[in-house]
């Protein structure tokens, strides 16, 4: 079977150059770079680039904080030394939890849009046919393609970060005999879908806040507490909560990490690197644990607390990202920006519901203005139509569409 990423690619073929409905020899499989429109080329050109982001990536703008975006421990000196100045990237400001929901819901939707045939087509003509939007296309995408470069490296970070000061886990866990990834990285996994728990229980409290952490009040509400307690790691809130604050002070003081680091203003937010300080502190000296510091122990320590936060929120069929989105609408300090957001929100799905009005009156066949129409302004619509059914494409489309 394919891979999403491979059967997305095989229907950019399919769309690539299509055919007229009147050429009865075309064959849209058969084609040949060269004649393909240069701007038609060049976004699709673009578009291929979003296929490449793994969902880690794209999960990655909302459980990535930019404290250590340039951060390299002395291990990763060590093999780089004598190799010249190092590429850095420097940000002014921190990325904020809104902004990462927002971000990665136009990842998302840009990769849904990638894999609906007339969605991807009605786009296409779009950036042909439309000066301003192929310039603003040309931009946003350049935007975000930064914005992706400069997440993988704050995530590469928090990892060389955790792994230096996590050392006595310095293990390759592998899988039917081979190996797989490093004990950090399944570690940085785990702290994903915990974010996501995090994100969407401080839905309706404030989303201004620094990207890719959590409140100490939320790992709480997510029940860390309840499984260090049940392994025997912490004998009360108490205790855990001294500790936490104790790492917090010490990561943002006491750290070789980015010197932007230092300008933080602390407060109880964990991050990643410091969730590992804490489960590190307490395996290696809580004496009468029932986890021991190996493996299996830890992975399955990371299991209950992984499950025990998503046992938090009743299951939903919608996506992750798009639930993210509705939660960050009603968001924020501002009462005024909330009501703003939710206003441009609630015209925006008034858009969506009238073209499921327009596509059951118009797209029968029966309608003798759709002849008289363009065939490209008809493509455009066509997309429109099978957009609106989808919902990270929709969530996607409302982002741009409230600035």
């Amino acid at each position: 079977s394919l891979s999403p990423q491979e059967e997305a690619r095989q229907l950019m073929e399919v769309n690539f150059l299509p055919c007229d409905e009147d050429d009865e020899d075309c064959d849209p499989l058969s084609y040949d770079d060269e004649t393909v429109a240069p701007v038609e080329s060049e976004f699709h050109s673009l578009m291929a680039t979003f296929l490449t982001y793994s969902p880690t990536d794209i999960q990655s703008m909302t459980s990535t904080s930019n404290r250590y975006l340039n951060y390299e421990s002395p291990r990763h000196q060590s093999l780089h030394k004598g190799s010249g100045e190092k590429e850095s990237i420097k940000r002014p400001r921190q990325r904020s939890k809104e902004e990462g929901i927002r971000y990665r819901t136009l990842y998302s939707g840009v990769q849904a849009a990638s894999m609906e045939p007339a969605v991807l087509r009605s786009f296409t003509v779009l950036f042909e046919d439309y000066l301003p939007i192929r310039l603003a296309g040309r931009r946003i995408y350049k935007h975000l393609n930064n914005v992706m470069e400069e997440v993988r490296l704050e995530r590469i970070g928090e990892i060389e970060r955790a792994r230096e000061l996590c050392s006595g886990w310095d293990w390759t866990l592998k899988e039917d005999g081979k190996e797989q990834q490093h004990f950090i990285e399944y570690a940085r996994c785990i702290w994903d879908d915990l974010m996501d728990e995090a994100l969407l229980l401080d839905g309706e409290e404030n989303h201004t806040g620094e990207s890719g952490v959590i409140p100490f009040h939320c790992l709480l509400h997510l029940g860390l507490d309840q499984v260090l307690m049940q392994n025997q790691l912490v004998t009360d809130r108490a205790k855990l909560e001294f500790i936490t604050k104790q790492i917090i002070n010490e990561e943002g003081s006491g750290s070789d990490a980015d010197s932007d680091i230092l300008d933080l203003q602390r407060d109880d937010s964990v991050s990643f690197v410091e969730f590992m300080r804490l489960l590190y502190h307490f395996t290696l000296t809580t004496s009468e644990s029932q986890t021991r510091n190996d493996q299996a122990s830890l992975i399955e320590l990371l299991q209950a607390i992984k499950e025990t936060a998503m046992s938090a929120r009743p299951k939903q069929a919608q996506d992750t990202s798009t639930l993210l989105a509705a939660a960050a609408i009603r968001s924020g300090g501002d009462t005024n920006a909330c009501k703003k957001r939710q206003k441009h929100s609630d015209q925006f799905d008034h858009y969506v519901s009238t073209f499921s009005v327009w596509e059951s009156k118009f797209m029968n066949g029966d309608d003798a203005r759709l002849a008289k129409q363009p065939p490209r302004r008809l493509e455009i619509l066509r997309g429109c139509f099978e957009g609106a059914r989808n919902e990270s494409v929709v969530a996607a489309l409302k982002i741009v569409y409230m600035g």
